[in-house]
């Protein structure tokens, strides 16, 4: 995803990882935004190793792993009682609950119920690009059902790969009802996360998998919870907490800042047979700087627009065709208005946000002028400038649902935006764009009061650095820099 998303590790939509926990904040370069179904998983590692201090089946916590060898123990220990199997967390004094439920039903009647919208997920992946880790193709009978919880109607479940490649999972509602389904790498980190300090394999950041072997037990501290939940625990270190309740997939989203969110998994602990701990992780909390507030009076400088005198229709260092410039949206600005009101209201229901400018600017109103929109029928990418000239707006729609993706973002204190990933501001002394995406080819870019974009973007995207040239009204190359841009841009 991006800076802070970096910070925070790994984020992407649903269309990009799995899901099991989810938020709907995101940050992107200084603004948030609101998509329907976007996913972002914050988790930073600290490990922790344990050794077994005998008698009633009870343990002791060690050092951090970073301290080095296991050190004098710190008498935080779990009693296990023999008889009902009830585990008792001795640093709270609380009794863990019980794991989730078995599911009654057979593994070949849980293939069955999953298999159709697994296919339908994978298949929708390798059409947008995304999940290109994914190499193991749908669930089949040769995959292994590891753990599978619920009832009959109700269903969580994990498939191993053939090749211990990919777990997947899948949650249904009902014999027919899928909810959620996703892929986790079992050996790679998110794409969006590598530059953080949490290299844990994406089944591991994405809590379905302990990173050890011969563990029977593992408990999980969920937020707002006093007491620690029992897993139901597979082969090889996976397990789940069963079907996810709407509270508990949302019990940290709320109505907090973006830099408050918190996961809803607090700590995995995992133990062996002999109750020794194997695996200790607890989330950290990142502390991010906070920059100065851009004061309200500082306004968006534009260059003024530049009429090409040679107008550009190859490419001028290969001569070949440029892709067609996206068309202008037959939308009118009064019906991309109506239409952008329901992302922007989720974006006011989300709660403050970080730039208290995108927020004081107000909900979307008629005084919100439409300064570039690019598509065709009812889809749309477009950008609406503020009153106070001081934030702009970007929003997408598509499909007669209205499915959505949606930014806000304060003008930084030079008064220019520069390129961000899904529209740019056009450089100075430029009149005509070229963007180089990588799989259509250069793309003549729409240019709009000052505002340019490369087509559709937002949705399902895929980020990549691309090359964008700038050409003054002659012809002549002026500006030629890579930036990171949605290049799935239609």
């Amino acid at each position: 995803m991006t800076d802070l998303e970096d910070l925070l590790a790994a984020a992407a939509d649903d269309t990009d990882r799995p899901t099991r926990y989810t938020v709907d904040d995101i940050v992107r370069r200084g603004r948030r935004s609101v998509r329907r179904s976007r996913i972002a998983i914050v988790s930073t590692a600290a490990f922790t190793t344990v050794a077994v201090i005998g008698g009633l089946t009870a343990w002791s916590n060690t050092l951090n792993q970073s301290d080095g060898p296991a050190g004098t123990p710190k008498n935080e220990t779990i009693t296990v009682d023999a008889k009902t199997g009830r585990v008792v967390d001795n640093e709270s004094g609380k009794t863990a609950q019980a794991p989730p439920p078995v599911s009654p039903l057979s593994d070949a009647e849980v293939l069955k119920r999953c298999k159709d919208s697994d296919v339908q997920y994978v298949t929708s992946m390798q059409r947008l690009g995304a999940n290109t880790f994914d190499k193991a193709g749908p669930i089949d009978a040769r995959w292994t059902v590891l753990v599978k919880s619920g009832d009959q109607q109700r269903l969580q479940a994990l498939f191993l790969a053939p090749d211990k490649s990919i777990v997947s999972t899948c949650t249904m509602e009902g014999p027919e009802r899928g909810k959620t389904h996703g892929r986790y790498s079992t050996t790679q980190v998110f794409s969006a996360g590598k530059a953080s300090k949490d290299q844990r394999p994406q089944a591991v950041q994405g809590n379905v998998r302990v990173p050890v072997d011969g563990a029977t037990q593992v408990l999980v501290n969920l937020a707002g919870e006093a007491a620690p939940r029992l897993a139901l625990v597979g082969p090889e270190g996976f397990f789940t907490l069963g079907y996810p309740t709407w509270d508990e997939a949302y019990k940290t989203a709320g109505k907090t800042a973006p830099e408050e969110w918190q996961p809803s998994v607090q700590r995995v602990r995992a133990y062996d047979a002999a109750g020794q701990r194997l695996y200790d992780w607890k989330y950290q909390k990142i502390e991010i700087s906070k920059p100065t507030p851009v004061p309200a009076s500082v306004k968006i400088t534009l260059q003024p627009a530049i009429t090409p005198e040679v107008e550009l229709t190859e490419d001028p260092e290969t001569g070949k065709p440029l892709v067609a410039t996206p068309p202008v949206s037959p939308e009118s600005d009064d019906r991309i208005r109506t239409r952008c009101r329901k992302p922007d209201d989720a974006y006011f229901t989300a709660g403050p946000a970080g730039d208290r400018r995108t927020t004081d600017a107000g909900k979307i109103s008629p005084d919100w002028q439409v300064v570039l929109k690019t598509g065709t029928g009812i889809d749309f990418t477009a950008l609406l400038v503020s009153p106070g000239d001081n934030v702009v707006m970007w929003c997408h729609m598509y499909n007669k649902a209205d499915n959505y993706d949606y930014g806000r973002s304060g003008v930084p204190a030079t008064g220019k935006f520069g390129i961000q990933l899904e529209w740019g501001q056009v450089p100075d002394g430029v009149a005509q764009i070229i963007v180089d995406l990588p799989k259509i080819g250069p793309v003549k870019a729409l240019i709009s009061n000052g505002y340019f974009i490369w087509g559709l973007t937002g949705g399902n995207s895929d980020i990549k650095n691309v090359r964008i040239r700038g050409y003054d009204a002659q012809g002549e190359k002026v500006y030629d820099a890579k930036h990171d841009v949605d290049a799935d841009a239609r």
